[in-house]
């Protein structure tokens, strides 16, 4: 398997988290979160081929199933999510959302995507 820098998160679960309602789950980012949103992809569909220069991304996936491409050269790594994953992705590293089924997923940005001069790099394939 192809070694990244997409790194898959590890929720942490407090015994005090844990009732006859269900759990919590908690994630402690690396960087302060200055934005975040809520977005709906369709199967089938992907978003991507690009990278973010001036952010680390957070993702956290709410419904579905989706794969994210990590583009490292001529070999690409896949990280298949299910609801409740999380994954950060450093600043500058090419990626592709693809969507399995209908996706709802939580992406939060470690600078709000307006103040950045270019928030988005799109990448040729």
């Amino acid at each position: 398997m192809t070694q990244g820098k997409i790194e898959i998160l590890t929720p942490t679960i407090s015994d005090s988290g844990i009732d006859s309602r269900g759990a919590v789950y908690t994630y402690v980012p690396q960087q302060d979160i200055k934005e975040f949103n809520y977005i709906f992809t369709c199967a089938g569909v992907n978003r991507g081929y690009h990278c973010h220069d001036e952010f680390d991304e957070y993702v956290m996936l709410v419904h579905g199933e989706m794969i994210i491409i990590e583009l490292i050269g001529n070999d690409n790594r896949k990280i298949v999510l299910g609801p409740g994953q999380t994954v950060r992705i450093p600043k500058s590293v090419p990626h592709v959302f693809v969507s399995v089924t209908d996706c709802k997923f939580l992406n939060f940005l470690t600078k709000p995507w307006h103040l950045c001069n270019k928030p988005i790099t799109k990448i040729k394939t």
